[in-house]
């Protein structure tokens, strides 16, 4: 899998500045460069720079308190700094060790050198990476913040934390984080996660139930399609309670992120005392939730070690605050209630993803849904490299799902089909007027007469074409030409190749500068093949 980290240069000096940039260029690297500070300051702040590139004897840093800003940006970042030095014994050398460089690049520059300490702190950079994600996995953000400033995490007192016991299946992790919930451990064939413990979002009792709906429903079509199949199958029971708890790291050598008290007992409980896919609370849960949901209740049920408890089954959400009316997906005013993004960016890819499996043409061997989804992994990239947002990254990758989608209606100018689907399909998924109206602008951008115009629609063009500067290029490039002779248009070789030629040369281009960066130069050398082959073929 390749790997990009975005590279930051400032250098006054234009000729150093352009020597190193071309010795790192085209070797994964999105690299900024740039010999004015606030530029420097605005890219830094901007994008996640993982290693930063700096002359400290640059004139315009005279008088600019780089210390303070440094320690800001290094200290909340995993960001390596290499100081540019003309000489490894001058003062500014000990100055960009107290300002936290790890290493330095020696002017005139070896370009083996430079390349070589430029893939260690890569692969450092990607280890620290890797490490922070694994932390992710056993202990929750916050915990890991505390840890960072102060050596130590203590167990806290929740007033009102809700638990969800259930029987255990791998698809439940995408569930709990999709509402924001905390994984805390399997035992056996149990699940536990929590609410209200490690996250901000309101309403944590809300999220929990929809979770516990989701997996409900989930495990119902995993039984449905294993009857359909004759395949053993297996029902899942899941129990629900809120009140206090205690929550805290423990173990002195391998940590671990846990709960505990009489509240994850109840929980406990509850699940061992439900029924076959259904959901069984306690009268804690339905008395904070009856507004929003829909309760069967079960009476009294005497319990081991806790006594009697009143029981109820969590049937689903009112039809009020439901999609469809159906009880089983929140709406948007319910999404608002508990904190949950406005748009169920999940659920409409489940939909147009089924909708393209199901929908489009055979014929179509390039544009298919293997297409899209390598769309979709090249537009994240890229907004992660551009440094957008999690919303605009979201309607991005929406828009990359619908663009395609035109060719279940015609092959030629699709665009305006793609944007009309997205626009009838998106507001039973909580997007709004404005939302779907920046990710039809987003699709339409694709069309080969439109020039985008946002940054996001310039992303979609970038992602769209990705493909001509990577090393597949010839195997997709087959692919469509085989799609387009099955659509009846046909080439014969010198034809073929003439027409990559002429879109690659005079056609095509980038937008925005990490695919630029990334792209641009697997792109020229595929021009010099094409060249030679139909030098070879006249």
């Amino acid at each position: 899998m390749e790997k990009y980290i975005n590279i930051l240069i400032f250098d006054q000096n234009h000729n150093d500045l352009e020597r190193l940039y071309s010795i790192l260029r085209g070797r994964g690297h999105n690299i900024f460069k740039t010999d004015h500070v606030a530029d420097f300051i605005e890219k830094f702040e901007k994008y996640e720079i993982g290693i930063v590139i700096v002359n400290l004897e640059s004139p315009e840093l005279e008088g600019f308190d780089l210390t303070d800003f440094l320690n800001v940006q290094l200290q909340n970042k995993q960001t390596f700094l290499l100081v540019l030095a003309d000489d490894v014994e001058t003062v500014n050398m000990v100055k960009g060790y107290n300002l936290g460089a790890v290493d330095y690049l020696k002017k005139p520059f070896n370009d083996k050198l430079v390349k070589t300490k430029i893939e260690v702190f890569k692969k450092l950079y990607f280890k620290e990476k890797r490490i922070i994600q694994l932390l992710e996995n056993i202990l929750p953000k916050k915990t890991l913040e505390e840890f960072y400033k102060k050596g130590i995490s203590s167990p806290k007192k929740i007033d009102d934390g809700s638990i969800l016991f259930t029987d255990y299946f791998s698809k439940y992790d995408e569930i709990v984080e999709m509402f924001h919930l905390e994984k805390i451990k399997t035992i056996g064939d149990a699940y536990m996660a929590v609410g209200g413990v490690t996250e901000s979002e309101p309403n944590p009792a809300i999220r929990t139930a929809l979770a516990a709906i989701r997996i409900r429903d989930v495990m119902e079509t995993e039984i449905q399609t294993s009857k359909a199949f004759n395949r053993e199958f297996w029902e899942v029971r899941i129990g629900m309670h809120t009140g206090e708890l205690i929550a805290g790291v423990i173990g002195k050598h391998k940590f671990t992120f846990d709960v505990w008290g009489h509240s994850v007992n109840v929980a406990s409980r509850c699940e061992k005392n439900s029924e076959p896919q259904k959901i069984t609370v306690s009268k804690h849960v339905y008395e904070e939730l009856k507004d929003y949901f829909e309760f069967t209740e079960r009476g009294s049920i005497d319990v081991k070690n806790i006594g009697t408890l009143e029981l109820y089954f969590l049937e689903g959400i009112k039809e009020e605050f439901s999609l469809y009316r159906e009880g089983k997906i929140a709406n948007q005013k319910l999404r608002e209630v508990c904190g949950l993004p406005i748009m169920d960016f999940n659920g409409a890819k489940v939909s147009i993803i089924n909708t393209l499996k199901s929908e489009l043409p055979n014929k179509l061997i390039y544009h298919n849904v293997h297409h899209t989804i390598n769309v979709e992994k090249a537009a994240m990239r890229l907004a992660n490299l551009e440094g957008i947002d999690e919303e605009g990254t979201i309607l991005l990758r929406t828009a990359v799902l619908f663009h395609d989608s035109g060719f279940i209606y015609q092959y030629e100018n699709n665009e305006e089909f793609g944007a009309k689907l997205a626009e009838q399909t998106l507001p039973y998924y909580g997007y709004t007027a404005e939302h779907i109206e920046i990710i039809k602008k987003i699709i339409l951008a694709t069309g080969s007469k439109n020039q985008p115009q946002s940054k996001l629609e310039m992303i979609m063009c970038d992602a769209d074409h990705d493909y001509l500067g990577r090393p597949d290029y010839n195997k997709i490039a087959k692919d469509l030409r085989e799609e387009l002779k099955k659509n009846g248009k046909t080439f014969t070789d010198y034809e073929w190749y003439n027409y990559q030629l002429n879109y690659l040369k005079n056609k095509h281009k980038y937008y925005t500068i990490t695919a630029y960066n990334l792209r641009q130069s697997g792109k020229e050398n595929k021009i010099l093949e094409i060249e030679k082959t139909l030098k070879n073929l006249t």
